[in-house]
């Protein structure tokens, strides 16, 4: 205890307080933390093990009482960070419970984001191995009957966040979900939750025909457009998001074009139509160098496309292509 206190610069009859209290960890200051971790091997990563550890048993044992079973051994080996794993276990908990509230469209909205929709595609994720869950159906079921409520009791900005991520995840991964794809309300609600279902669909199904009635849409409705041009940035992180859906003026999409090439790579053909004929020419309008990777853009489409089974697909990448080698 005097050679801690010692090293610590702490007082002994703080470490002698702590010393044998299997909960120490609760009872002691930030201060007090800051100095047994910067002095004593172990501390740190015991400290960060232990309340990860301690959040996600309390998690686990919650959802079970919800009748899910959490897949502990995909939750150690997953590459999403843990502590965005334990958030979005505890977003499948306020799903489950069903509550309708501004407190849970205010969480669930926060899973607007590239690293925060890994996690929660986890927890929603049928995949073995992958899959938070054992069995994700009921959330599947919960989610469907909570998101009208949601959006009835609780409209705001979050509850319009919270209504596409809800319907974004259901719809990827079942590839069904109880929605209108008739593209009849402009609204920005509706038009908002929208995209999230038609980019659900897409890279469930590779629905190529969506692809295109979603293309035709954005040329004729401005809502649309606008969403559409503010969902990228704001979700890669080049933009704040902001509850009036705007960007700014000057923007470079450095985060988005590395998004963009990801997907570009990783989904379907259909999802690929999308990004070449509605998303990338959008993009290009707020920023023309692409986040500077301009080249690297003109390379992954050329050996993307020709991947191609359609042919729609295949001169909709070449087309674009031919545009971006004039502008290098």
């Amino acid at each position: 205890m005097s050679d801690v206190a010692a090293f610590s610069g702490l007082d002994e009859s703080t470490i002698f307080r702590l010393w044998d209290n299997t909960e120490w960890l609760d009872r002691v200051s930030g201060r007090s933390l800051q100095s047994l971790m910067s002095s004593v091997p172990g501390i740190a990563e015991y400290s960060m093990a232990h309340s990860v550890r301690k959040r996600r048993d309390s998690l686990v044992a919650d959802l079970h009482s919800e009748g899910l079973t959490v897949d502990l051994k995909a939750f150690e080996n997953s590459t999403v960070s843990q502590q965005h794993l334990l958030n979005a276990l505890e977003a499948g908990l306020h799903i489950m419970r069903g509550q309708a509230t501004q407190k849970t469209s205010s969480f669930i909205a926060r899973f607007w984001g590239r690293e925060q929709d890994r996690a929660l595609s986890a927890l929603y994720s049928t995949q073995p191995g992958e899959g938070l869950l054992d069995d994700p159906q009921k959330l599947y079921e919960s989610s469907i009957d909570l998101a009208p409520r949601l959006n009835r009791k609780t409209y705001s900005f979050h509850s319009i966040l919270a209504l596409n991520v809800l319907t974004h995840q259901v719809s990827k991964v079942t590839g069904a979900l109880e929605a209108d794809l008739g593209f009849e309300v402009p609204g920005r609600q509706t038009a908002f939750m929208m995209r999230g279902v038609v980019m659900g669909y897409l890279i469930s199904s590779g629905d190529l025909e969506l692809a295109e009635r979603y293309r035709k849409e954005l040329d004729t409705t401005p809502v649309y457009a606008a969403l559409e041009e503010w969902a990228f940035p704001t979700y890669s992180r080049d933009g704040r998001i902001s509850s009036d859906f705007t960007l700014p003026s000057s923007l470079v999409l450095v985060n988005t074009a590395r998004e963009v090439l990801r997907e570009i790579v990783v989904y379907n053909d259909a999802y690929v139509y999308y990004l070449a004929s509605t998303y990338i020419p959008l993009a290009l309008k707020r920023d023309p160098t692409f986040g500077g990777k301009l080249n690297e853009l003109i390379l992954t489409l050329e050996l993307r496309g020709a991947d191609c089974q359609d042919r729609k697909i295949r001169d909709t990448c070449h087309a674009l292509v031919r545009r971006l080698k004039g502008m290098v």
